[in-house]
């Protein structure tokens, strides 16, 4: 076992280091053919338990047909061979025993009844019959008496009512008559009203002409006032104040005199040329400012160029030094894995290899 483990282990055309392939593929079939065998165990289980439950469910079936034809069959034989009527004590049970039976007492002279028969007894009302047959028509007599007295009174519901009709008739035509002398007043008053709202009207009318010609009177004196006024009439002495001489009323201000127009437009066009200047003088300020602004900018680009020319002499530097570290690092193990540790190995060590598979 030992050598076979070490030819397969130190095989290197065979051996792959920390698997052993061919035993995984081998382990992997035989689990797959497991399997396949387990898959093929419950697929024959289940059809054979289809099977079974196929087999059970007909039983079932043929076992619910038995016992309901054997049920059918005790029916039809109770139906057809155990009537209550074939009974032997049937007469005892019959409900029409009674109606089947002969009665008692046939008639009054029926010889079998006797005296100890108890059917016949001294004062028995035998005209029964008789006076049943009197009353019935008594009542029918009653009945029509009834009818006849009922339609009577139907006759004397019906005058009472054609009486109420008349009346009524009586009481329609007096309404109509008066409606008609309340609509001849109501149309008398009616003229009466359309008069006095037309005298009305007339004497509006009159009111309103007088009121018209009252206020176009009005407004003809007060054109002829405007005119005659100092407002109109654009008088310069109503605008200034009788208190200072310097000062206009302002409700009475009718404008200024050419003097003061000219005055006013020479400071205007003294303020325009002023501020025209004032702003030519902000323009240069401002080109000079720009002037400045553009220097700063300048400068400002040349510092930025020296600090990164200097960064990148640092970092050339830095570059150089890492370098010249490298250098002497790789110099320092050469020393120390060629001089300081150097150690011989000889045969005896490499021939521990390879003679155990463990």
């Amino acid at each position: 076992m030992e050598e076979e483990r070490k030819a397969r282990i130190f095989n290197a055309k065979q051996r792959t280091i920390g698997i052993d392939k061919d035993g995984l593929e081998q382990q992997i079939q035989e689990k797959q053919r497991s399997q396949e065998e387990a898959k093929k165990m419950d697929q024959a289980f289940a059809d054979r338990l289809l099977v079974t439950e196929q087999r059970v469910q007909l039983m079932e079936r043929e076992v619910q047909r038995a016992r309901k034809e054997n049920l059918m069959s005790i029916q039809d034989y109770r139906d057809q061979m155990q009537q209550k009527y074939m009974r032997k004590e049937w007469d005892l049970n019959d409900p029409l025993s009674l109606r089947k039976d002969r009665p008692a007492r046939m008639a009054d002279d029926d010889p079998i009844v006797g005296p100890a028969s108890l059917q016949k007894f001294a004062g028995e009302d035998l005209d029964y019959g008789n006076r049943f047959r009197k009353q019935q028509q008594q009542q029918a007599m009653w009945v029509v008496e009834q009818m006849s007295e009922k339609q009577d009174q139907i006759e004397q519901e019906r005058e009472m009512e054609r009486l109420l009709a008349e009346r009524q008739a009586e009481i329609d035509e007096r309404r109509s008559e008066l409606e008609i002398e309340e609509m001849k007043s109501r149309a008398a008053m009616n003229y009466a009203v359309r008069d006095y709202n037309l005298a009305l009207s007339e004497a509006k009318k009159e009111q309103e002409t007088i009121r018209k010609m009252e206020e176009m009177e009005d407004a003809i004196e007060e054109i002829k006032n405007q005119i005659s006024s100092d407002t109109l009439t654009e008088n310069r002495a109503t605008t200034i104040s009788c208190i200072a001489p310097h000062r206009y009323i302002k409700y009475h201000f009718k404008g200024l005199d050419p003097e003061q127009v000219r005055s006013i437009r020479e400071e205007q066009i003294r303020q325009a040329n002023e501020k025209a200047n004032q702003k030519k003088m902000e323009q240069e300020e401002d080109q000079n400012w720009d002037l400045v602004q553009e220097a700063v900018r300048r400068n400002l680009i040349a510092g930025e160029r020296e600090v990164f020319r200097r960064k990148q002499e640092i970092a050339r530097q830095v570059a150089d030094e890492q370098r010249r570290q490298a250098e002497e690092a790789r110099k320092r193990k050469e020393v120390l894995y060629k001089q300081v540790y150097a150690g011989a190995v000889d045969e005896s060590f490499f021939s521990q290899f390879g003679t155990s598979s463990r």
